[in-house]
């Protein structure tokens, strides 16, 4: 799958890296850090702990920034309308 062209947005719900997101999207996004997490085959099982507080996915973590998906080393995030990877 190739990737979404730097600065423009994924039309069709693509993944796109964190660094890809253009340069004003990064600058707003809100300020995160990950304190661990826990992955499972099954997504209930799925959670993610930012800035000491435990999230599932579907959860807003901010003001427009929801926690999409969990996987083993990173997590998808939504903000903008654009879907982005961000490993931790």
């Amino acid at each position: 799958m190739a990737e979404a062209p730097r600065g423009a947005e994924p039309a069709d719900g693509r993944i796109v890296p964190q660094r890809d997101l253009p340069e004003d999207v990064r600058r707003a996004l809100p300020n995160y850090k990950v304190g661990g997490s826990v992955y499972s085959s099954d997504p209930s099982s799925r959670m993610l702990m930012i800035n000491g507080q435990i999230f599932r996915e579907g959860d807003a973590v901010a003001a427009g920034l929801v926690l999409s998906q969990i996987r083993r080393k990173s997590a998808v995030f939504e903000f903008r309308g654009y879907r982005y990877e961000a490993a931790f």
